[in-house]
């Protein structure tokens, strides 16, 4: 699901390192590119990261915050899909526990543990808790980094949704280059558990979905530092079986770029 695990990836191998928190705004530009089937979409998110490394391991938190905005008050009586403000918060905090360094290499194993839940339009969205192994990895400099999860993941019960077995696959990279001027992160998810179709008895079926993040970012002030950095960018949301579209679309696969700021504390 939707992720920023990039700060975990830059400095999941810095035991001392101090927390990061960063604050990202981005312009969602998907409802004007695809108006056919994704004419509610947000226009806006708000995403607040949060990292701390320790001696054992690594403290990861986010939340995303989606905002759609409307035209004037009568629209949103004749559409409540139309109102101006929040209409979903999802978040996922996880722990990592290292437990094997790779000798000669910048690699390690980790134990993973994480919980996803939030709200979409004041309802709860599918609880889940997953956990599994990591394997992290690191250049010299750590100017590249790159991290891999293999997750047993279990949903709970919501709404209409039973509670079942699943798995999910993780892949988080961040490349920092032209002398700290750019940096280039993301993830990318592969997981099984419900799709945005229902069966001839209106069962919401289940399937593979895929969801990747990556962001590309100009760091216009303070490159080089691990805080205090202003960074513009853009974030392209790019996944498969995963957005309810809307005027009766049978598309199933979505590209939805940003535009974005981040500031790095």
């Amino acid at each position: 699901m939707k992720r920023f695990l990039s700060f975990s990836a830059l400095i999941c191998f810095v035991m001392t390192a101090s927390a990061q928190f960063n604050l990202q705004f981005h312009y969602d530009l998907g409802r004007h590119m695809n108006p056919e089937s994704e004419a509610n979409r947000q226009l806006f998110t708000v995403t607040a990261e949060f990292f701390k490394a320790d001696k054992l391991g690594s403290t990861f938190i986010f939340i995303d915050m989606d905002y759609r905005g409307n035209k004037d008050y009568q629209q949103i009586q004749l559409n409540p899909l139309d109102y101006q403000g929040p209409i979903s918060a999802y978040w996922e905090m996880s722990r990592d526990f290292t437990f094997a360094k790779v000798k000669n290499t910048n690699s390690n194993f980790s134990a993973h543990i994480e919980y996803d839940g939030g709200l979409n339009n004041f309802k709860s969205y599918q609880q889940s808790i997953l956990f599994g192994p990591v394997w992290n990895w690191h250049s010299n400099d750590y100017n590249k980094t790159f991290s891999f999860q293999a997750l047993y993941k279990q949903y709970f019960k919501a709404g209409n949704c039973d509670a079942h077995p699943s798995f999910q696959t993780t892949a988080v990279w961040r490349i920092n280059f032209a002398k700290g001027l750019c940096t280039f992160c993301g993830y990318a998810d592969l997981w099984y558990g419900y799709i945005p179709e229902f069966d001839e008895n209106g069962i919401q079926k289940k399937g593979i979905v895929m969801n990747t993040e990556p962001q590309f970012w100009f760091n216009v002030f303070g490159r080089g530092r691990q805080n205090n950095i202003l960074s513009l960018g853009t974030e392209v949301k790019i996944n498969n079986n995963f957005i309810w579209r809307t005027n009766n679309s049978t598309r199933t696969f979505f590209v939805n770029p940003t535009l974005a700021v981040k500031y790095t504390f």
